[in-house]
């Protein structure tokens, strides 16, 4: 053990030793340091505020906004703008006149609050058909929804709204001279019809012929302005026309009726809304008989028609 304690103790000398030197060494750098610390003046606090940086836009994670960018720009705005909300307002299609081939050719106007029993006289040009029209009634694929003096008002649905005008003419075709003045008929365009197809068989008893009637229904403008009539209302409530402005010459004076009548009744049928007008109308063509219910100066007076 002695021999082996004396071979080595020369190399348990030398780890002391460097031990040593490094704990010195170590004592030394921290006493330099401190020194040179104690020299340095310390800085003073600065009283500038710190100015915060621009900040970028940020944009969104989602997987549906990133598909929106750029891929070429990282900092440009979305490529694809915003859906449309629920909340904006559909675009509403402009007022116009109708495309429909369709003419307006009278209006029996009823002002409010009977505007429901206000009428009008359509042709259709294609079909080659007139007849009356009143509010809430189908024509084409419109729906009648307004009537005025001079206008009826087309709902297409979706907010589209069309109109036809009463007092409309064609424009001439460019280059096209003016054409001539209308003449004016001398007298009734039908008297001379009615003369040959009504005759007055008592006070109140007529007959008519078919194709005299055929040719009233036929032309509904002038069977129109041959009269003025006007819903007649007691009491709130509709009972029926009145009839004003009638030509003796005329198809009102002709079958017997007069100003100021009011008609009540066709063949058993209340005339007491613009629906059951319409129903008598499409009667007419096939009935054989009329007896017309009216009002006259107070007292209640029938008017017999033998269609033959």
């Amino acid at each position: 053990m002695e021999t082996l304690l004396r071979r080595y103790l020369s190399a348990v000398d030398l780890v002391v030793i460097a031990i040593c030197a490094i704990f010195g060494a170590r004592a030394t750098a921290t006493a330099i340091e401190a020194g040179m610390a104690s020299s340095v003046p310390s800085a003073k606090p600065s009283t500038r505020s710190a100015t915060p940086q621009a900040q970028g836009p940020v944009y969104s994670k989602q997987v549906e906004e990133i598909l929106k960018r750029n891929i070429f720009c990282s900092t440009c705005p979305p490529i694809l703008g915003q859906p449309a909300t629920a909340n904006e307002t559909p675009t509403i299609p402009p007022l116009q006149k109708t495309s429909l081939p369709l003419k307006l050719l009278a209006v029996m106007y009823a002002a409010p609050p009977a505007e429901k029993w206000s009428l009008a006289v359509i042709r259709d040009n294609d079909a080659k058909t007139a007849g009356p029209y009143g509010v809430g009634s189908q024509i084409r694929e419109a729906t009648i929804d307004q009537i005025d003096e001079t206008r009826v008002y087309l709902d297409f649905g979706g907010g589209r709204r069309e109109y036809l005008e009463l007092l409309d003419e064609a424009p001439p075709k460019p280059g096209a001279p003016p054409p001539p003045p209308k003449p004016v008929p001398s007298a009734d365009p039908f008297s001379a019809e009615l003369d040959k197809g009504i005759k007055k068989t008592g006070a109140n008893t007529y007959e008519v012929q078919h194709s005299t009637l055929d040719s009233l229904l036929g032309n509904m403008g002038a069977l129109a302005r041959a009269a003025r009539i006007v819903p007649e209302t007691r009491d709130g409530k509709s009972i029926g026309f009145r009839l004003f402005s009638i030509k003796p010459d005329g198809p009102f004076g002709k079958i017997g009726l007069q100003n100021g009548d009011v008609v009540s009744a066709i063949n058993g049928l209340e005339m007491t809304s613009p629906d059951k007008a319409l129903e008598v109308y499409t009667k007419l063509k096939t009935a054989n008989h009329l007896s017309v219910g009216l009002e006259r100066n107070g007292q209640k007076v029938t008017m017999d028609y033998t269609i033959r």
